[in-house]
């Protein structure tokens, strides 16, 4: 009997594992890729309503467009413009012509503190460039106003 008794927990404990078992979820189809179309601009931390759109010109450098557009006093926050075009810009002195730029609104980026910290720390990693390139005026002006905020 006691032979008996185990044979039928055995098949009972198969019969309990094999209706937990769960069968694999079917694969979720994949999206189909996004149309082509401009890059979505960086957005982690910047403050992007209202911003506007520049195509770049032969000769721009973000610190022209930041001039252009800011106030000729503001020419050194165009880290801002680069940090809203990481996906394009790279080198703020070398940008295509033709490039399409997202240029954030400065002020509300200046009183948004998750912001003001993205500028800084990207005002201070371009002073160290510039000071490698010898431009230490450039990377003088970064770093004080980097400082300021």
């Amino acid at each position: 009997m006691s032979k008996n008794l185990i044979v039928i927990l055995v098949i009972a404990a198969f019969a309990i594992m094999a209706g937990c078992a769960t069968t694999p979820a079917e694969p979720r189809p994949t999206p189909p890729p996004a149309a082509p179309g401009p890059a979505a601009p960086v957005q982690t931390g910047l403050v992007l309503d209202g911003a506007r759109n520049y195509t770049v010109a032969s000769g721009d450098t973000l610190s022209d467009i930041a001039a252009r557009l800011y106030g000729q006093s503001n020419m050194f926050y165009f880290p801002l413009i680069r940090l809203a075009n990481a996906n394009v810009v790279s080198n703020p002195d070398e940008i295509e012509p033709g490039t399409n730029l997202v240029i954030p609104n400065l002020q509300p980026n200046l009183n948004s503190d998750g912001a003001k910290a993205l500028i800084r720390a990207d005002m201070l990693s371009t002073a160290a460039q510039y000071d490698r390139q010898n431009m230490p005026q450039s990377a003088a002006e970064l770093r004080r106003l980097a400082n300021r905020l």
